[in-house]
C-alpha cells in the first residue's frame, strides 16, 4: 500500500481537501480542529495513543494538536478532511464539555449526512478563493460543528496488544511523569534498543519525540483551559522545568506560552 510521508509539525489553518492515498507513514500535529470523513470504505485513525475505527460515511472530529495519523484504510477508500484553527473554534462557543473532551484527546464520531461530502467539496474550492468565500466556509463549518457537538458520540479507542500500540498508549497516559525509554520498553518486555526500533518503524518518530509532542499538547490545553502559571504548566505537562517548556514550545508552536495563551483567549 502506498504511503504518503508527512512532516511532523504543519500549519494547516482553514483548509479542506480530498486524499485518495490517506495512509500516513508518521504521526503529525497541527493546532487545528480536524474533521475526517472516509468515503467508499473505512479507515483507522491513530490519535492520542488510541486506534479509532471510522466507518465509511462517518465523520470523526478531533483536535489535531495531539499526534495523529490515518494508519489503515480499505481498498479504494478516500478521505475528505477539513481543518479549522483551534483559536477560531474556541471563539464559536461550542458546548464546553465538547471542547474539553477534544482538548483531552477525545475523538467524536457522527453519522455524516450525504450532503456533507458535497459540502466539503465546495469548501475545498472556496477555502482557496477570496476572503468572501473563505468567510462562507467558516460560517458553514461553524454551523456543522455546532450540530455535531450536540449529535455526536464518543469513540472509545481500541488498545490492541501489539508492542507499538501498547507503547503509544503508555506514553499518552504517563507523559506527565519523568518517563524514560527504558520505562516504555520494560512495559512491553523489550530491550530499549528493540523497543525504539519497533516504535519508530510503526510511527515514524522516536519515543522521545512522541513524548515531547504529548507534553506540548498538554501545555497548550493547560494554557487554554486553566489559569496555571507558566512554571505550573511546565510541571503539570511533564517538562520538569520552565526552560524546557519554553524551548520545546517555541519549536513546536512558534511562539511563547504566554503569547499563545493571549491568542487563544
Amino acid at each position: 500500500m502506498a504511503r504518503a510521508r508527512t512532516p511532523l509539525h504543519e500549519v494547516f489553518g482553514l483548509a479542506c481537501g480530498l486524499s485518495s492515498v490517506p495512509v500516513m507513514e508518521r504521526a503529525h500535529r497541527h493546532d487545528d480542529v480536524e474533521l475526517l470523513l472516509p468515503l467508499g470504505g473505512s479507515a483507522v485513525v491513530e490519535h492520542a495513543g488510541g486506534r479509532h475505527d471510522v466507518p465509511a460515511d462517518v465523520c470523526a472530529v478531533l483536535w489535531a494538536g495531539l499526534p495523529h495519523r490515518v494508519s489503515e484504510n480499505d481498498e479504494g477508500t478516500s478521505v475528505a478532511w477539513l481543518t479549522v484553527p483551534l483559536a477560531e473554534v474556541l471563539g464559536w462557543q461550542l458546548p464546553a464539555s465538547f471542547t474539553a473532551d477534544l482538548l483531552r484527546g477525545g475523538a467524536v464520531l457522527m453519522d455524516a449526512p450525504p450532503r456533507l461530502a458535497l459540502a466539503m467539496a465546495d469548501w475545498q474550492r472556496e477555502s482557496r478563493a477570496g476572503s468572501a468565500s473563505a468567510r462562507a466556509v467558516r460560517l458553514e463549518a461553524q454551523a456543522w460543528l455546532t450540530r455535531a457537538a450536540s449529535a455526536s458520540r464518543a469513540s472509545t479507542p481500541d488498545r490492541p496488544d501489539d508492542a507499538a500500540t501498547a507503547m503509544l498508549a503508555l506514553i499518552s497516559q504517563r507523559f506527565r511523569e519523568p518517563l524514560r525509554v527504558a520505562d516504555v520498553a520494560a512495559a512491553v518486555h523489550l530491550h530499549p534498543s528493540t523497543a525504539s526500533a519497533v516504535f519508530r518503524e510503526a510511527t515514524g518518530v522516536t519515543i522521545g519525540e512522541y513524548l515531547a509532542q504529548c507534553r506540548v499538547a498538554e501545555a497548550q490545553r493547560l494554557l487554554i483551559q486553566t489559569d496555571a502559571t507558566t512554571a505550573e504548566v511546565a510541571q503539570r505537562a511533564g517538562f520538569g522545568s520552565t526552560s524546557r517548556l519554553y524551548e520545546r514550545f517555541a519549536r513546536d508552536c512558534g511562539t511563547s506560552p504566554a503569547a499563545y495563551r493571549r491568542t487563544m483567549r
